[in-house]
């Protein structure tokens, strides 16, 4: 009996220096690490429309994030009071990443005096995706002689 258990103890795996490893952990190499956190916002109360001429408004809105977005929409939009705010011309989109992102708007003023203010919307991806709540810069009057 003693020669057997030498004989098995002579042939175990440990004894030959081989090493029997077990199912590698599954997915490791594959699954995708937590993304470090980004935060973003809106910079307030910039933007307030303007008239650089006797016919134009312009304004804009500004993200601020903590670091680069991978995907990014970031939209700004001239609006209009008329017994409620209107859209006044076509957005104007940016899919910059930022970590600062500006974007302009302009478009033409109504005849008459009237309120303008700048919209904000912003989309971003890091990981998942998510939006800021809808940004009004300040209002400010002003007027297009006919």
């Amino acid at each position: 009996m003693r020669t057997r258990m030498r004989a098995a103890a002579l042939f175990s795996p440990l004894a030959l220096g081989i090493v029997v490893v077990g199912p590698a952990p599954m997915a490791v190499a594959a699954e995708v690490g937590p993304l470090h956190v980004i935060t973003c916002s809106w910079d307030k109360n910039v933007g307030t429309p303007w008239a650089p001429n006797s016919v134009t408004v312009k304004g804009f809105v500004r993200v601020r994030c903590t670091d680069k977005l991978d995907e990014a929409n970031t939209q700004a939009r001239i609006q209009i009071y008329d017994r409620s705010w209107k859209d006044r011309g076509d957005p104007i989109v940016s899919h910059n990443k930022g970590p600062v992102i500006q974007v302009n708007d302009d478009t033409l003023k109504r005849p008459g005096t009237w309120k303008y203010r700048t919209k904000g919307t912003h989309f971003g991806q890091h990981g998942n995706i998510w939006s800021l709540p809808t940004y009004y810069s300040p209002v400010r009057t002003l007027t297009r002689v006919h």
